[in-house]
């Protein structure tokens, strides 16, 4: 209706506007995160003038009062269950406190339940790799959770390519498997699954 009243030179003038507001907002030192080291992302130029017109927010309680973090502690692998559940006195990736003396043994022995169960933590998820923190960005803690255990385990993600191939890196060389499916985490199913090609 309004293409007869508004130019298009006006309508790129105004995108433009918004453009520059986008970066005076990230630039913004009040809007800086010290604990995560990040500043402020306009990641949609269209929801700038709207900012303003927040009045009213409805929220429930669930995550406002508990930290939502989950650690990696124990796991069972074919008929064994691993993971001492006392404090890990070595050094541990995020979400990460695992202790089992036993299961690094048994992985040198590459036995083959524990070696498969592994693989699956590397595999099953859509995390990405943030390239220069290098770092996991993940949708859920216990996501990263599963796979930083993974990697504290010698299989990590190492990335996936334009034709959904990811990488898995081992003690024994660099698995390679094609995700051809996503099933995401409903209420129903009350899990998350992937179909990959070996």
């Amino acid at each position: 209706m309004f293409t007869n009243f508004v130019p298009i030179s006006l309508l790129v003038s105004l995108d433009l506007v918004k453009l520059y507001q986008g970066f005076f907002m990230s630039w913004d030192v009040i809007m800086y995160d010290e604990e995560e080291d990040m500043a402020m992302r306009a990641q949609a130029i269209n929801l700038n003038e709207e900012l303003g017109q927040v009045e009213y927010i409805f929220s429930d309680k669930t995550g406002t009062l508990t930290c939502n973090v989950m650690e990696f502690k124990k796991f069972s692998a074919g008929q064994e269950f691993y993971g001492t559940g006392e404090k890990a006195l070595t050094r541990q990736l995020p979400n990460v406190n695992f202790h089992d003396p036993k299961m690094f043994e048994n992985l040198k022995n590459n036995e083959k339940d524990l070696v498969r169960t592994i693989v699956h933590l590397a595999v099953c998820h859509d995390i990405i790799i943030d390239e220069k923190k290098g770092v996991y960005n993940a949708a859920s803690p216990d996501e990263l959770a599963l796979v930083n255990a993974a990697k504290q385990f010698g299989y990590e993600f190492a990335g996936m390519d334009a034709d959904d191939y990811m990488t898995i890196k081992t003690p024994k060389g660099d698995l390679k498997f094609r995700r051809l499916n996503v099933c995401e985490f409903t209420s129903t199913r009350k899990r998350m699954s992937v179909i990959v090609e070996d």
